[in-house]
This record gives C-alpha cells, sequence and structure tokens, in this order.
C-alpha cells in the first residue's frame, strides 16, 4: 500500500520545480502555529491549486463546515465526516485571508519562480510540446533590476505558421491576439515573459548571432514571439521587423501553469487528490500586512 506524503515532501517537490528565489514570496507562506505540527510527519491528503485565494479555495482549505448546523436536535447529533489534510499552493497570494484558513493546513507560494518556470518565461516544457530543443536554445535572461531573472526562452523549429498556432492554442485553450508576420514559415519561436520594443530587439539580436535568421529587410519574419499580454511598443516594434506575435492572455498563461504543476504531482504522488481551482478572486478589503512580500510586476 503506498504510503501518504508528508508536508516536508510536498513541499521540497514544488521547491524542486519553482526553486524558491531571495526576491520572491515566501514558500511557506503559511505554516500551521500549532506547537506540536513537524512537516516531517504531517501527512497530505489533499493538495489545492490556485493562481489566487477564492471561495473555491476557502471552501477547501477553510474551518470546517463554517455557518452550518452541526447537530439536527439534541438527542440525535449529526456526524460530520473528517475533512481531509490539506496542502494548498497560491500563485498570487497576497490577499489570502489566514483567519480562514484551518488548523494544520499548510498554504505554499511562489509568485516570481512560478512566472518564470510555468507560464510564458523559461518554460521548458512548454518549448519543447512547441517542436523545440530545449538543449539547443537560449536563455533570455535579466530583466529590470534582476539579472538572474530568467525572462524567456528562444529556440529553433521548422514548422507553419497555422500549424504552430493550432499547437499553441491546444495548449493554451484559447489566444487573446494573434499579429500575423511577414512569413507563413516560423524558423524561430521565442517565449517571453516580458514584451516591449527592448526585449522585441533582444530576442532578434540574439537569433540573428547565431544565424537563426538571415540579416535582411524585416529579418524577424520567421521569428514568432509568444507571450502574455499585448503591449503597444512590443506590437510596434515586431510589425517593424516583419515577426508574428501571439498573446494568450496573463490569466491564461498562469492557468496553464497551474495544470502544468497538478500534472507533475498526480504522477510523483498517485494517492494524493488534486484539486485545481480556477475562478476570479474577490479582493477583501484590508491592508496588506509585513509578511505579504511581492515580487508582483
Amino acid at each position: 500500500m503506498l504510503k501518504r506524503p508528508t508536508h516536508s515532501a510536498v513541499t521540497q517537490f514544488i521547491a524542486s520545480i519553482l526553486p524558491p528565489k531571495t526576491n520572491d514570496v515566501p514558500l511557506l507562506y503559511h505554516v500551521p502555529r500549532h506547537p506540536r505540527y513537524n512537516p516531517d510527519n504531517a501527512l497530505v491528503e489533499q493538495v489545492v491549486l490556485s493562481i489566487t485565494p477564492t471561495p473555491g479555495v476557502y471552501d477547501l482549505i477553510g474551518h470546517p463546515h463554517e455557518g452550518t448546523i452541526v447537530t439536527a436536535d439534541e438527542s440525535s447529533p449529526i456526524v460530520l465526516p473528517r475533512l481531509p489534510r490539506t496542502i494548498c499552493f497560491l500563485h498570487r497570494p497576497f490577499d489570502l485571508e489566514r483567519r480562514r484558513v484551518r488548523n494544520g493546513t499548510l498554504v505554499l507560494s511562489s509568485h516570481t519562480s512560478f512566472d518564470e518556470h510555468l507560464t510564458v518565461g523559461w518554460n521548458a516544457a512548454l518549448a519543447e510540446r512547441l517542436g523545440m530543443s530545449v538543449v539547443k536554445s537560449l536563455c533570455v535572461q535579466g530583466y529590470k533590476a534582476d539579472a538572474e531573472r530568467k525572462i524567456g526562452i528562444l529556440g529553433q523549429v521548422a514548422m507553419l505558421r497555422d500549424l504552430l498556432l493550432r499547437r499553441i492554442k491546444q495548449e493554451f485553450g484559447t489566444i487573446e491576439h494573434v499579429q500575423e508576420g511577414q512569413s507563413d514559415e516560423i524558423r524561430v519561436i521565442a517565449i517571453m515573459n516580458a514584451f516591449n520594443a527592448e526585449e522585441v530587439d533582444r530576442v532578434l539580436d540574439m537569433a540573428r548571432a547565431r544565424t537563426w535568421i538571415p540579416s535582411e529587410p524585416l529579418y524577424g519574419r520567421h521569428v514568432l514571439y509568444l507571450t502574455g499580454q499585448p503591449r503597444e511598443s512590443g506590437m510596434l516594434a515586431a510589425e517593424e521587423h516583419g515577426m508574428t506575435v501571439v498573446c494568450v492572455g496573463h490569466r491564461i498563461a498562469e492557468e496553464w501553469g497551474i495544470r502544468r504543476m497538478a500534472t507533475m504531482l498526480r504522477l510523483a504522488f498517485p494517492t494524493l487528490q488534486v484539486r485545481e481551482i480556477y475562478e476570479e478572486e474577490i479582493r477583501p478589503d484590508r491592508t496588506p500586512g509585513p509578511s505579504d512580500l511581492s515580487a508582483s510586476c
């Protein structure tokens, strides 16, 4: 019989796919306060994954049977089932209402590292699914004040644009915006977590330095730039060089990451019940506290 994993085992696994960063939110975002809590022997039966804390998340990690009647009358009490031992993962945990988290529940989080590895950044799994060779690809690294931040992956393909667009739509379920470039033949894909004129030029310079694209007018026409949100400066620069741009949407990219995490957890821990929540957050009216360390951009 397979053993139940512990808090330590699940935490270490998530840290292995989302390496903690010094400028990120704490991985251990909300830790049980019981004096005898020990992550090495605290068992897990359920993992809840969400971008943000939502009503559906609180239904699964909140206090048991909140607001319900637990006895029909004095003579016939209702015996309520024990709720599963739970770990929750949140990508953007900043509005978590800690008082609503039931005792014994661990809340993990990753913001910057999740963006890097599981959205449209240095996403090796997505790159491979789109036909890129990760070992032969280039890392686009450094953004704003963070020289170590991986904001993209750049690699070669040999694919018609329409086929590539179909693959991207299959991965994300939808595409928010497409700006078609000057060629139907795509030779280079840039999966990028930033989109402005400077990053478009950096991608093109890197591809030209490797001779992946020719140094001639409209030399970006064989490049597809895959990102989240459309940005005017990025769109104008891409159009100038004949580049194709695909914007899947910021939240859609995050949801891809949640689905990927769910798949990896199910494979690593077959006994776990993995619950994915895809719904909008209802933001509480409150002032952020000192524990709400954000690397949001």
